[in-house]
């Protein structure tokens, strides 16, 4: 066995040992299908989750935040009106509103889009012992910071400030809430973090940086990050290893096989595990990574099945057909 089969079978060797140390890592933090504890996926901000306001008949807000593996953040949640709130402002008649007020995320950008949230027409309960109005708000789309082509080392950031409010004559009233709760409950592959000031949620280095900077958001205000579990990124890393194993073959054979056609199928299934089919013929930086991996192939097996297609030229013209 030359040098270059030794080195190659050492390599294999190493990736076969990544590859189980690997999957023990992952088996490890696995906890009933979650990658990590339940509440590593989840997180709040606002007033507690646990809060009485609406077994009380106070006015409620309450936001919960989703997303899906391809970066796509949806917002909906529930609003509860006291009977004071709902009579003072003649909501009967008058069309709850509600806007998110984007916080700044950048010292070099002043964000001035707000987002309008449908609030379905209310609900009277006041024939009930908290005497309130309900209401869902309509799921929708939300925009967050970030670019979901650098998966699986993408993040996305989110701050606002949600206020309640009815439109009388040309005149725009805003309601004062105590109670609103954002509930952040993220896939199996996120983990939010709250920030709780402006310094960590915009975390840049600039000269702009000043000490009020540092002062923590108002009772109002929410912002937070979401990052990629770590376990994940090994899921991910393990994948792109497994994909490895056909090119090793290909450099440790002396004639091409399949090995071209293994590695097309295993990129389609991987990169569909992963984030799915192209859709509008997106890219992810990770499909040049698998580009990269099918022209490896695909030039390692037609070289070798040039050489081989050349000494069997030569073979023939020598008249040693028997041995082949």
């Amino acid at each position: 066995m030359g040098p270059g089969k030794k080195i190659l079978g050492l390599t294999a060797l190493l990736l076969m040992l990544t590859l189980w140390a690997g999957y023990i890592y992952v088996f490890n933090e696995n906890r009933g299908g979650q990658l990590g504890g339940v509440g590593e996926s989840t997180a709040w901000c606002g007033t507690p989750p646990s809060s009485d306001a609406a077994l009380l008949g106070k006015d409620q807000l309450t936001l919960r935040i989703t997303n899906n593996l391809r970066g796509e953040f949806m917002l909906s949640g529930a609003v509860v009106v006291s009977e004071r709130t709902f009579n003072r402002y003649d909501l009967g008649r008058n069309e709850l509103r509600l806007r998110l007020e984007p916080l700044q995320w950048s010292y070099g950008v002043t964000p001035i889009f707000l987002e309008q949230v449908k609030v379905l027409p209310l609900s009277r309960n006041l024939a009930s012992t908290d005497k309130s109005a309900f209401a869902q708000l309509e799921s929708r789309p939300i925009g967050v910071q970030g670019r979901v082509t650098e998966f699986p080392f993408d993040t996305y950031r989110y701050g606002y400030k949600p206020v309640l409010y009815y439109v009388k004559g040309n005149e725009r009233v805003d309601l004062r809430f105590k109670n609103i709760t954002t509930l952040m409950e993220m896939s199996n592959t996120f983990t939010p973090i709250q920030k709780y000031n402006r310094a960590d949620y915009i975390n840049e280095k600039n000269v702009m940086v000043r000490d009020e900077d540092y002062k923590a958001y108002g009772h109002h205000e929410c912002a937070f990050s979401v990052e990629r579990k770590g376990a994940f990124k090994v899921v991910v890393l393990l994948m792109l290893l497994v994909l490895c194993l056909p090119l090793l073959l290909v450099f440790y054979r002396d004639e091409p096989g399949i090995d071209f056609l293994a590695t097309l199928v295993g990129i389609g299934v991987v990169r569909t595990v992963l984030v799915g089919p192209v859709q509008d013929f997106q890219l992810y930086n990770i499909d040049f990574l698998f580009g990269a991996a099918l022209l490896l192939v695909g030039t390692v097996s037609l070289i070798k099945a040039m050489r081989l297609h050349s000494r069997r030229e030569m073979a023939l013209r020598s008249g040693e057909t028997s041995t082949w």
